[in-house]
């Protein structure tokens, strides 16, 4: 067994967090008793695939229906043969090579010859779990479960957020294999059930696609409604822009001692309710045609930032909102190239 942690906070310092750290451990021992003590139970497991290759289309080997363990070697079946979901009543004779036998016969051009039927079962499985604890201000309100598909990393996983008190993230590999061999062990899609809330509104999922949506997908599979007693009462909230000033030229100076010539301009924005008052407000953008390196990359150049995000308090009621804005482009990038442990190109 072999556990560790992560300081998250190291990447994303924030002063109302006080705690943002991971926790894994490696290696677990996995229990399963009704495997220990009735032995596994052997059906076929694979998949039919309409993509790639006509000979990898299909494949076919041997797992344990009830905690999803794999004989080593897992075997390479006769998909015609044997029909996924059936159970396995052939034999465990199948044998791999030692390693350095082959890697002996690697280095003469020798590639050794898969085992078709399936090896012994191995003696002690064994898992990981995962957690990710927020103390402190979290970006979500809500809570889900998820159930992995047959490809998943991650078996099961769960998520607990309570806003500005934190957030828990839970992870298991291989543990839970028993569950998501009942509930979803077809596709290569993982399923989430689950509920957040944000923008005055909460939303569900129930058993839906966790990384697609489709057309045919009943209603009753993911919604909203709107919570917030405004939207009933003033009517549904709507920006407008109402104005923006003319891009003006400044030049952002960073303390590596590199200059960027970055265009700036404040845009006014409106926030109306059917009933209601209006709040105005101005923001800020700025935009880099070549961008401002802020994270190196050794085989895909530097990345930069090339638009700006909005800048809220300055107004063209100040004369000198231009250099304003310079300086806030400026401690933004430094703030990241720090964050990122950016090293400036030397001089030519």
């Amino acid at each position: 067994m072999h556990t560790f942690t992560i300081d998250r906070s190291k990447d994303r310092p924030d002063p109302r967090v006080l705690l943002h750290r991971s926790y894994y451990v490696n290696d677990l021992p996995r229990l399963m008793p009704l495997c220990r003590l009735f032995g596994h139970k052997p059906v076929v497991d694979g998949y039919d695939s309409q993509y790639g290759r006509s000979e990898e289309r299909r494949k076919r080997w041997v797992a344990c229906d009830r905690c999803g363990v794999r004989p080593e070697p897992q075997g390479d079946l006769n998909p015609d043969e044997w029909p996924l979901g059936t159970p396995y009543t052939g034999p465990h004779n199948g044998r791999l090579l030692p390693r350095q036998a082959a890697r002996q016969l690697a280095k003469r051009g020798i590639t050794p010859a898969y085992p078709k039927n399936p090896g012994p079962w191995p003696t002690n499985p064994t898992g990981g779990l995962a957690a990710e604890l927020v103390i402190g201000r979290s970006h979500s309100i809500g809570a889900d479960v998820k159930v992995g598909n047959p490809s998943s990393e991650n078996v099961l996983a769960a998520h607990i957020g309570l806003g500005p008190a934190g957030a828990l993230y839970l992870s298991s590999e291989r543990f839970g294999t028993w569950i998501q061999r009942r509930l979803n062990n077809e596709g290569y899609e993982s399923r989430q059930t689950g509920f957040s809330i944000h923008h005055g509104r909460i939303w569900w999922n129930l058993w839906a696609h966790r990384d697609e949506h489709r057309a045919d997908d009943p209603k009753w599979m993911r919604g909203t409604v709107h919570i917030d007693p405004r939207h009933h009462l003033l009517g549904p909230a709507k920006n407008y822009k109402v104005s923006e000033t003319e891009k003006v030229p400044v030049t952002v100076y960073m303390p590596e001692g590199d200059t960027h010539d970055v265009l700036v301009h404040l845009e006014q924005w409106e926030t109306r309710r059917t009933r209601g008052r209006a709040r105005t407000y101005w923001t800020a953008q700025w935009d880099c045609k070549k961008g401002i390196p802020v994270r190196n990359h050794d085989w895909k150049g530097d990345e930069t930032y090339s638009c700006a995000w909005g800048i809220e308090g300055v107004t063209p009621d100040n004369p000198r909102w231009p250099y304003i804005l310079a300086a806030k482009a400026a401690e933004q990038c430094t703030r990241d190239r720090a964050r990122y442990g950016y090293r400036a190109p030397e001089a030519a």
